[in-house]
């Protein structure tokens, strides 16, 4: 019988130090991350998890929950995970709000004052720092007067919630230069005519592949020595207010004003992709002069000033 006890406590004691070393190559097993992660109020936890490939309906994961209270310490945010982390590490960056990140995604065709509400959320006292931290960003490309409109490349940025306005607005700004290498642009006025005809097409082009005809149109008529007529232009004195412009609305007097005034506007109207670039870049060979949209998104071209009014009459709704 004595022998029996000792055999069922050696046992226990044996199968309690697999399940044991189990745990802990669970709990220590470093993996590679990169990754950013969301802790939504009211979400499940779990799901969070699986997206770090954690086997939360695991016995041994049950298992170290109980130990953090059932994650109930786990404050809510965005969270970057970055190189080696283990379990335990990874609920130590959760508890304490560690490496808590903000998202920010400045959409194509966002205009400058777009990003200044996206990152300072209109509080006016830091849209004053965006402001004047922004004037200490040393940048490669022209900024006339101090202007960074079309410099922020639409996409959707990760930033750590501790850096300062400055090292925020500097993520977006390398990105635009990653996208555009300034090597690859020795010319730098003529990089930003091209980024401000870029950035007219990001507001007249719904459809990607009428970017480089509708450049066209304009390069047409700038040969010409016709004005642009773009709606986008004067739009962009109105903050993009306007849905539908109106006759009245053309008779604003700015450089801007393209019905009234030839040539480009003096600087960008909005923040173009690639896509865009490119286009004001290489634009189609074609002898079109005028554009109308079709309602779809898309647009009618047409060579003659007949053609654009009969395209218009024959589509009135």
């Amino acid at each position: 019988m004595k022998k029996l006890m000792i055999g069922i406590l050696i046992s226990i004691i044996i199968v309690g130090g697999l399940g044991y070393y189990k745990y802990s190559k669970f709990v220590e097993k470093k993996i590679e991350y990169n990754q950013t992660l969301e802790i939504k109020q009211g979400g499940s936890l779990k799901a969070s998890l699986k997206k770090l490939s954690i086997n939360t309906n695991s016995i041994l994961f049950k298992l170290f929950i109980k130990t953090k209270n059932d994650g109930k310490d786990i404050k809510i945010g965005l969270y970057e995970i970055k190189g080696q982390k283990n379990l335990k590490e990874i609920f130590e960056i959760l508890e304490e709000g560690k490496s808590q990140i903000e998202r920010y995604t400045i959409l194509e065709g966002n205009s400058y004052r777009d990003v200044v509400k996206l990152f300072t959320k209109g509080d006016k006292e830091k849209e004053k720092e965006f402001e004047e931290e922004l004037k200490k960003i040393d940048f490669p490309y022209p900024t006339p007067n101090g202007n960074f409109e079309g410099y922020f490349y639409p996409e959707t940025y990760f930033i750590p919630k501790n850096y300062s306005m400055k090292k925020k607005l500097e993520v977006p700004l390398k990105y635009f230069i990653k996208m555009f290498p300034t090597e690859n642009y020795p010319n730098k006025e003529e990089f930003y005519k091209k980024l401000i005809m870029a950035s007219i097409l990001e507001r007249e082009a719904m459809v990607k592949s009428e970017k480089a005809i509708m450049a066209s149109v304009f390069y047409n008529r700038l040969e010409k020595d016709m004005t642009f007529s773009s709606d986008a232009t004067v739009n962009y004195l109105y903050n993009y207010t306007k849905k539908r412009m109106y006759y009245k609305d053309l008779k604003i007097d700015s450089p801007y004003n393209t019905y009234m005034y030839k040539g480009l506007p003096p600087g960008p109207i909005a923040n173009p992709d690639k896509h865009s670039v490119e286009a004001a870049y290489n634009p189609l060979e074609t002898d079109y002069l005028f554009f109308v949209a079709r309602g779809d998104g898309s647009h009618f071209f047409s060579r003659t000033y007949k053609e654009h009014l009969e395209f218009q009459k024959n589509n009135k709704k």
